[in-house]
């Protein structure tokens, strides 16, 4: 699978240079055509004060503009250990979120599938990145091909105008990417970042490894009957 930035391009040669960009453009395409997928993700946040993990399980269906993300937080702070369990469940334009059996609900702004799905959150590494390949490996018993991905200052900085960062006025340091690509179908079924970041004196690293199942394949959500009488506002761990 031939991508840009490759070395294996042809010094001035157009049509590798064309099918480069080919190649980029399908895994945008193939991102776009996934409407329904399945995954795992464990993001390790570090801090001088302490770490905090959390691991979630998602099912994402856009064409019936569903999602269903059940996670659990454990923070190991120098002053106090916790555990919080989170179930949050997106139907149309509304988020209800469960925290520790309590449930809330809110309209959510923007465009919400574009922002909450994980899939269609990649596009804008791999629009402006630099792709380079680095070998191969067999994840859920699909072979992929590695690509790493060198972000350019112009992500950086969209990453530090994002609310997010905006919110705690944090500098993006370093960035670090890897998609892992099914080399028939362009379906990403694994991605690892790794983020570096400097709030005023304290420098926070996050790492995320996230395995994608299920592309395109049938799944059924339905919100719980306890979340119909949820409380309206913004949940309190949100």
């Amino acid at each position: 699978m031939a991508l840009a930035g490759c070395s294996g391009a042809m010094p001035g040669g157009q049509e590798s240079a064309d099918e480069d960009e080919v190649e980029q453009t399908d895994i945008l395409e193939e991102i776009e055509a996934v409407d329904s997928y399945q995954y795992e993700m464990t993001r390790t946040v570090g801090t001088e004060e302490g770490d905090e993990t959390v691991v979630s399980e998602g099912r994402i269906n856009e064409s019936a503009n569903r999602s269903h993300v059940s996670s659990t937080a454990d923070t190991e702070l120098i002053s106090e250990n916790e555990s919080v369990q989170i179930d949050e469940y997106i139907v149309e334009d509304t988020l209800y979120a469960s925290i520790g059996g309590d449930w809330f609900q809110m309209e959510l702004e923007g465009n919400v599938w574009e922002e909450s799905a994980q899939l269609a959150a990649q596009t804008d590494f791999i629009e402006t990145g630099t792709l380079t390949e680095e070998g191969t490996e067999t994840v859920n018993g699909v072979e992929t091909t590695v690509v790493s991905v060198e972000a350019t200052e112009e992500l950086k900085t969209e990453l530090q105008n994002s609310p997010n960062f905006q919110a705690t006025g944090a500098t993006v340091d370093d960035v670090s990417y890897e998609l892992y690509v099914d080399e028939e179908t362009n379906y990403i079924h694994k991605i690892n970042t790794e983020l570096t970041t400097t709030t005023g004196n304290q420098t926070t690293t996050s790492s995320t490894e996230m395995t994608i199942t299920g592309h395109n394949e049938p799944i059924d959500i339905e919100l719980p009957a306890d979340a119909e009488n949820a409380e309206e506002g913004s949940p309190p761990a949100l």
